[in-house]
This record gives C-alpha cells, sequence and structure tokens, in this order.
C-alpha cells in the first residue's frame, strides 16, 4: 500500500486519451490516470471484478454548486481473465465533463482536487493561462514517469498564488 496521500492530481493530456487517432479525432475522450496516482489520491478498484467503477461526483467547473458525475473504471481483464492484458484505470469523458469533443485539447493539463474521498474539483489550464508554465513544470519535476504529478492542496495553492 503506497503511503503517502495527495489531495491534487495533476496531469498533461495526451492525443491518445482525448481519442485522437492519425491526426484526427476519432473516438471518445477519457483520462488516462497514473497507478501512482491510484490508493494515493483515487480509490483502488477490486483487481478481480472485471472493469470494477465508480461513479465519481465533481463539482461543475462551469456551474458552483452543481455536481457532475463521470465513471472512474479499472480496465484490468490481467487479472480477471485468463489471458488478458489490460491494467489501466480512466475516468471517462461524457458531456457533463467535457461539453463538446473539443473541450480538452492534446497538452493542456487538467487537475483534480480532492475535496473529500467521494468528491472531486476539476481545473482545465491551457497553454495561455499563466499556470500552465508552472503546472508543467510540476509534471516534469515529478517523479511519476509520463504526464502526471501528485502535490498536497498546500504545494498546489503555493504555486498557483505565484502567479496571481
Amino acid at each position: 500500500m503506497k503511503s503517502i496521500v495527495s489531495d491534487v492530481y495533476i496531469k498533461r493530456l495526451t492525443t491518445q486519451e482525448l481519442g485522437y487517432r492519425r491526426g484526427r479525432l476519432m473516438t471518445g475522450g477519457y483520462f488516462y490516470i497514473s497507478k501512482s496516482a491510484v490508493g494515493t489520491f483515487f480509490k483502488e478498484l477490486d483487481k478481480y471484478v472485471l472493469n470494477d467503477f465508480l461513479k465519481l461526483d465533481f463539482n461543475d467547473p462551469l456551474e458552483p454548486n452543481n455536481i457532475i458525475q463521470a465513471s472512474y473504471v479499472y480496465h484490468n481483464d490481467k487479472y480477471a481473465r485468463e489471458n488478458g492484458t489490460r491494467n489501466e484505470y480512466r475516468i471517462y469523458h461524457n458531456r457533463d465533463i467535457a461539453k463538446h469533443e473539443l473541450h480538452f485539447q492534446p497538452f493542456e493539463i487538467v487537475v483534480f482536487i480532492k475535496e473529500n474521498d467521494d468528491n472531486y474539483k476539476i481545473e482545465h489550464f491551457t497553454p495561455r493561462n499563466k499556470e500552465y508554465q508552472i503546472l508543467q513544470k510540476a509534471i516534469e519535476e515529478s517523479k511519476i514517469r509520463g504526464n502526471h504529478a501528485l502535490l498536497t492542496k498546500r504545494k498546489y495553492y503555493d504555486l498557483i498564488s505565484a502567479y496571481n
């Protein structure tokens, strides 16, 4: 079990997870979740229940006091089926999370902030946002492989407030 619990999960979006194939938008999108964030930020799901999932509540960034939901799924056929290969966590986009197909773009940054065990706030930064570069630096300095970082709320708000 991982011992450090984080309040903030930062990820830079990739073309693959946003549904781009050969430079064109072809499929629905999702947020790929690093296994480093499972158990430290998001709940662990049952590895022996095929495609175990939870509905996560998010505070709607466009309508304060409105709760929206998205499916958090553990694609786990590596453990749940003979000859399975998949072992990854995803949060799938829907019209509540992504208002349209182009809502999120490759290389933008999404920040998940844990409000409590069952509720999250989501923030979205494009390269035009002044906070983008500091968040990109946090990802680059992260010990998590890929486009991810885990922080405490204090560290996150200290970084963001430096640019306000």
